[in-house]
Order: structure tokens, then sequence, then C-alpha cells
């Protein structure tokens, strides 16, 4: 009978040690699915940040263009009002040495 009991201790320590290692198995694999997840969340955050700083970039670069664009058409009706100033200024000279 003492047998009989150590074996029914073995046969209830090895079910006991089987479900166990079915928890830890499922336990495990659930860490490794959060695991997988956050790096998931992360990688989408990473490359929703990067598309959201070149969207700034691009837009930055618009506006500097646009700037650029209006100060080069100010300075070509500069110049543009320089030569009709200079073309009166002779115009008047040239009068002025006719009298």
């Amino acid at each position: 009978m003492h047998r009989s009991i150590i074996a029914l201790g073995i046969a209830l320590s090895a079910v006991t040690l089987s479900a166990c290692s079915d928890k830890a198995r499922n336990e495990t694999e659930q860490a490794g699915n959060a695991i997988a997840s956050d790096i998931d969340n992360a990688s989408d955050n990473a490359a929703n940040a990067a598309q959201r700083a070149t969207d700034n970039a691009n837009a930055a670069l618009d506006r500097a263009s646009d700037r650029l664009d209006a100060a080069a058409n100010r300075a070509e009706q500069k110049s543009e009002e320089a030569k009709r100033a200079t073309g009166r200024a002779l115009e008047n000279a040239g009068e002025a040495l006719q009298k």
C-alpha cells in the first residue's frame, strides 16, 4: 500500500507538472504575442512619425519655394521699374542737353 501511495503521488505530481507546463506554455505564448504586438505598434508609430516629419518638411519646402518665387517676382518688378526710371532719366538728360 505504501508503494501505491507513492505511485499515486508521483502520478498526481506528473499531472500537476503537465498542467503547469501547459499553463507556462500558454503564458509564454501570450507574452510573446504581447511583445510582438508592442513591436508592431512601435513600428507603426515610428512609420507614422516619419511620415508626419516628411509631410511637414515638404510643406515647409513648398512655403519656402512660394516665398522665393514671390521675392523673385518683386525683384523682377523692381528691375523693370529701375530700367524705366533710368530710361526716363536718360531722356530727360538728352532733352536738357538739346536746350
